[in-house]
């Protein structure tokens, strides 16, 4: 896992690197030489799944001259309409798309003719462009910073910082897109189409081991099969030279784009339902067991998952209209990205207030490695006792006998105190005493929010979820809520 995160940090850096200094030597090579030069060198590039017939004759640098000659001669006859034909094809077949730039042109920018071939050939810059560039870089050093931060879970840390990064990638790519500097670095060309069904298993995994501090098997890898398959597929497209990009770009090139696109699209909608699906049954489950964290670190996870859900919703619907259900599908296609955006400025946010949540902010139990290594309590043993537990205090609520100790405990889970107590400490990260707190403080918690005639006594409520004297109670509640009972009541029947 550390070897892996090292080996991101570094691409990171080389990607950053790569995108921001571009080869701009592209725009002034001989077209006509490097069509021949990508046939003789890139052999993969006759094996491209979706290859389709590429117009030699156009890239001709007697064409090209004429298309150019022919853009000019008409804009200076003041006739838009064959200007923008010719500039067009001179752009496309030469990739010289700074030619719109030249200011042969400047008159028509705002014509019916014109102004297509400036948004989509031009420099072009706007508030939410900038917005989507903020929020990549913002996705970008959250990352840096939760990777080299030491957190009390490594495991929740590089899932969720992975999932920040992924996002950042693609937030940077469709500014690239946006703005039109995708010319000036044609490699971005299908950059995050590798990521998309990383999506899913990443935030799925993330509150897996958060809410149920999942360890992980053998058999989860089946998850990145998909990312691997789909790195097969795209492994011909990306090591493909700069300029057949930039040809492709420009749709040009030697092979289709659109199959690629209904491929990606498609199969990331099947893969958000799916583990979008998995990831609200999961909340839902563990609902309870969340109510045992702290409020803040409740709120992140419910609004994690609304931002996620919302997300996947907004993409099926951007997907069936990219798809030429329905032709126009920019408002949706921004609200997708936007709400990517907000989700990244969100975890930004939060990770500047508290570094530490991301892992999980439930108080971590300092328990000696070696206290355990000896233990004959095996992994399928520990699991089994751990489901009991839960029975036990989410069902039968013995919680609620006063006298409760962790020998009685391990009596009602059939097994030994030791057994009991290690249980507790490694799956929930908590001392015996603590766990049985938090079960009867959110009781009481359920208890006052239900009681709609408000005028329940708090000590009575306290004795009757287990708890035998005030001073426990009230210290346990404070610590669970950061305030008073009293604080809380106030709080709770102003609303």
């Amino acid at each position: 896992m550390i070897i892996f995160t090292k080996s991101l940090s570094v691409f990171v850096f080389s990607f950053c690197l790569f995108f921001l200094f571009p080869d701009n030597s592209l725009l002034a090579q001989d077209v006509k030489q490097v069509a021949v030069e990508n046939q003789n060198q890139d052999p993969l590039s006759n094996y491209l799944i979706f290859r389709k017939n590429k117009d030699e004759v156009k890239f001709n640098e007697e064409h090209l001259q004429l298309y150019k000659d022919q853009a000019i001669l008409a804009a200076e006859n003041n006739n838009p309409l064959v200007a923008s034909i010719y500039a067009e094809y001179y752009m496309k077949y030469s990739s010289e798309v700074g030619f719109i730039d030249s200011g042969h042109f400047t008159e028509f920018k705002e014509s019916a003719e014109f102004a297509p071939l400036f948004e989509r050939y031009s420099l072009t810059f706007s508030w939410l462009y900038f917005f989507y560039l903020f929020a990549s870089l913002i996705g970008f050093f959250i990352f840096i910073l939760l990777l080299l931060k030491k957190q009390k879970d490594r495991v929740a840390t590089f899932l969720i910082g992975t999932f920040v990064f992924i996002n950042a990638v693609f937030i940077f790519q469709i500014f690239l897109f946006l703005t039109n500097l995708k010319f000036k670095s044609p490699h971005v060309l299908y950059v995050s189409s590798v990521t998309i069904y990383l999506y899913g298993p990443l935030i799925y995994f993330y509150f897996k081991r958060i809410t149920l501090n999942y360890t992980f098997k053998k058999w989860d890898f089946i998850h990145l099969m998909p990312t691997l398959l789909i790195v097969i597929v795209f492994a011909p497209v990306f090591l493909l030279p700069a300029q057949e990009k930039m040809n492709i770009m420009l749709d040009v090139g030697s092979f289709d784009r659109r199959p690629y696109l209904l491929f990606t699209v498609t199969t990331k909608i099947l893969s958000l339902v799916f583990y979008g699906s998995l990831l609200l049954r999961l909340y839902i489950k563990s609902k309870k067991r969340i109510q045992l964290f702290t409020s803040v670190l409740q709120t992140w996870l419910r609004n994690m998952v609304l931002f996620v859900e919302f997300y996947v919703v907004c993409y099926i619907v951007y997907g069936v209209l990219i798809m030429q259900v329905h032709p126009n599908y920019n408002l949706l296609f921004h609200l997708q990205v936007a709400v990517i955006a907000a989700m990244v400025l969100y975890m930004g946010y939060n990770s500047y207030l508290r570094p530490n949540m991301f892992a999980n902010e439930r108080k971590e139990l300092k328990i000696s490695k070696e206290k355990y290594k000896k233990s004959s309590l095996t992994p399928n043993f520990s699991e089994e006792l751990k489901e009991k537990l839960l029975f036990l205090m989410e069902t039968e609520r013995v919680y609620r006998k006063s006298t409760i100790n962790l020998d009685y405990l391990a009596e009602k889970l059939d097994t030994t105190r030791h057994n009991a107590s290690q249980v507790i400490n490694e799956n929930f990260n908590v001392s015996f005493f603590e766990l049985i707190n938090r079960y009867r403080i959110e009781e009481t918690i359920e208890i006052l929010k239900n009681d709609t005639e408000k005028s329940m006594n708090i000590i009575e409520v306290a004795y009757e979820v287990g708890f035998n004297n005030k001073v426990s109670f009230n210290k346990s509640f404070k610590k669970h809520l950061s305030q008073t009972p009293s604080e809380y009541i106030k709080t709770l029947r102003s609303l």
